[in-house]
């Protein structure tokens, strides 16, 4: 069943906020005490030309969704508008509307209005980030050769000028590209904070004191690889088959080194299958 429009919520006089778990407003920095049919008035801009003016501002549920990044951490908030309050629809409003005057009617936490986060929400609080880079031995150099030359194929157009020195930061934007915007903004920062982020420094801190800043870019490419896991997503990339072998492959001067578990040093070769 789909949610009320922007129209209809008007004519039942009635609109949502979404604010942080603490009641605090994430636009305003404004905390709400509510209590049973507390009102509350403000002055109100009736000019419909600002998109966002002076006065309570609600907005449908599609809103919240499209404009929440942390959904699961927040809380909804339901309101009735009283029938000798001004409504003002800005001109182009995508869904949101302010009133001078609200009255507090319920709270809800966000998987009860969207009942397809309760699952989502469940699987977060449960995962545990694992570190993918578990090779003990290094892998065939031939299949690692091979990996590599497919990754530089994939941005050969757009880094040849500096070299394999911008691979990693292309190859990083283009994984990025190809999974961040396909996550609903309103669980973006849930899926960081619960899978991308735990994969990147549980990889970051194994790596640290044995190899240092030249992973950066491997590890936040690891991190979005976890979430790609996470989310089922289809989506592949040649890099994720290094991923998959269980090895981090750093370019040093015309050599590739090859590190595994815990940053250990596995092997190299020197670059000339590239050419």
């Amino acid at each position: 069943m789909g949610h009320e429009t922007l129209q209809e919520l008007v004519k039942k006089r009635k609109g949502y906020k979404f604010l942080k778990k603490d009641r605090l407003s994430p636009y305003q920095n404004y905390k709400y005490v509510f209590r049973k049919d507390k009102v509350f008035r403000t002055k109100l801009d009736k000019n419909t030309a600002n998109n966002c003016g002076e006065g309570w501002n609600l907005a449908t549920l599609d809103w919240i969704l499209k404009n929440s990044s942390n959904i699961l951490n927040q809380v909804i908030v339901e309101f009735s508008i009283p029938e000798d309050a001004d409504i003002i629809i800005p001109v182009n409003s995508d869904g949101k509307f302010r009133t001078d005057t609200i009255k507090y009617e319920k709270l809800y936490a966000p998987e009860k209005l969207f009942p397809k986060l309760k699952e989502l929400k469940k699987r977060l609080k449960t995962y545990k980030p694992i570190n993918p880079i578990t090779a003990t031995e290094m892998p065939s150099e031939v299949q690692i050769q091979k990996i590599l030359k497919e990754i530089w194929d994939s941005v050969r157009d757009s880094v040849y000028a500096n070299g394999w020195a911008s691979v990693w930061d292309s190859v990083r934007d283009s994984v990025y590209a190809s999974i961040w915007p396909f996550i609903g903004n309103f669980v973006r920062a849930s899926i960081w904070n619960c899978v991308g982020d735990p994969v990147r420094a549980s990889v970051r801190a194994s790596f640290w004191n044995c190899v240092g800043d030249p992973t950066g870019d491997s590890v936040v490419i690891i991190s979005y690889y976890a979430i790609k896991l996470f989310m089922n997503f289809e989506y592949e990339h040649p890099v994720f088959d290094l991923i998959r072998l269980g090895i981090i492959v750093i370019k040093v001067d015309n050599k590739f080194k090859v590190f595994g578990k815990n940053g250990t040093f596995l092997g190299e070769f020197n670059d000339s299958f590239l050419c």
